[in-house]
């Protein structure tokens, strides 16, 4: 084989395994969801993809229901056709809406997406969450939308951001915050990147910062080793860091200060019953170590009133004893006066 260069086998696989890994990695200009667990990231990257799914399809509902009509035709098997290809049609759909990549983080599992807005698909799972109180993972502990990923740098970062900040934040007066993590990286500046991010902000509007925990607007900057996932997301408060077990453990009412009033969780009512038992059995321990104390307290005034009676009984043998010796002293006196 004269034509053909001399290239050994093991170049070509190397160069093949390296390109299936740079296909499956987060790279930059990807958005999706940042989802975090404390351990099993393969049960994390399921519980992801069929809580995405599940409320995906119900967002698509409608909009199927006017793709699948079917015509009516005499034919059955003309029907049936057709609606197993609507049903392959969706299923390829799924299988290319949401893919998993790579992070190189341990336990950081990031799913991209090919919807336009992955927040509101996000608001839409936290809400139902929120109102229904039902768990809906396990291993599953926090999911991020992410609207665009860059390069680890500063000025990547402020690029990326610019056409960011100006979906979401208007002329309108607003709050926000700056929320910034790294993971695996500690070549970005921390105080450099949020100064530089907040005069974006203010070259906007006429916005403030609110560090209380309560900001109408929070920027999210997420860095995993060479790239930065970014987001603009409303609420951060209120659905505790978008924790999802928190956020089903959350009660319907809360306060102005923040307190929870009442729960409707099965979780929370659990603990609620636990809590009437253990009052109960203390309120019962109570009473008996009362009844003890009483019955304590009856014993020594028993021994009192024992006490005493023997006491009358020392008095009153006394008494006698000194009635007998004044017998014996008058029969003395007798016989000297005879």
């Amino acid at each position: 084989m004269a034509g053909y260069p001399n290239k050994s086998k093991s170049s070509f696989y190397v160069k093949k395994s390296n390109y299936n890994v740079c296909r499956f990695k987060l790279q930059p200009g990807v958005k999706g969801f940042l989802c975090t667990c404390s351990y099993g990231e393969k049960d994390c990257k399921k519980e992801a993809f069929n809580l995405l799914r599940e409320y995906s399809e119900e967002k698509d509902k409608p909009l199927e229901g006017n793709t699948n009509i079917v015509e009516k035709s005499t034919d059955i098997m003309d029907s049936l056709d057709s609606e197993l290809q609507c049903l392959s049609k969706k299923d390829n759909s799924d299988w290319k809406k949401f893919s998993p990549l790579a992070t190189g983080v341990r336990n950081c599992v990031f799913i991209s997406t090919t919807i336009e807005d992955p927040c509101s698909l996000m608001y839409k799972i936290l809400e139902d969450i929120e109102k229904t109180k039902v768990q809906k993972t396990k291993f599953l502990l926090r999911m991020l939308p992410v609207d665009v990923t860059c390069k680890s740098t500063v000025p990547s970062i402020s690029t990326a951001c610019t056409d960011l900040f100006a979906k979401h934040f208007s002329t309108e007066p607003t709050t926000f915050a700056i929320v910034f993590n790294h993971r695996y990286n500690n070549s970005v500046p921390r105080d450099k990147l949020i100064e530089e991010l907040a005069g974006k902000v203010f070259s906007l509007g006429q916005h403030t910062v609110d560090l209380s925990g309560q900001a109408k607007i929070t920027i999210i900057v997420e860095v995993l080793k060479s790239i930065c996932c970014l987001s603009v997301v409303r609420d951060y408060g209120r659905f505790f860091k978008f924790n999802l077990l928190s956020v089903c453990g959350l009660p319907e009412k809360r306060t102005a200060e923040g307190k929870n009033e009442s729960s409707s969780s099965p979780k929370i009512k659990k603990l609620d019953e636990n809590d009437h038992i253990n009052e109960n059995d203390n309120e019962q321990s109570e009473s008996v170590e009362e009844t003890k104390k009483q019955s304590e307290t009856v014993e020594e005034n028993i021994k009192q009133s024992e006490t005493v009676e023997e006491n009358i009984k020392q008095s009153e043998t006394v008494e006698e004893n000194i009635k007998q010796s004044e017998t014996v002293e008058e029969t003395k006196e007798i016989p000297e006066e005879n």
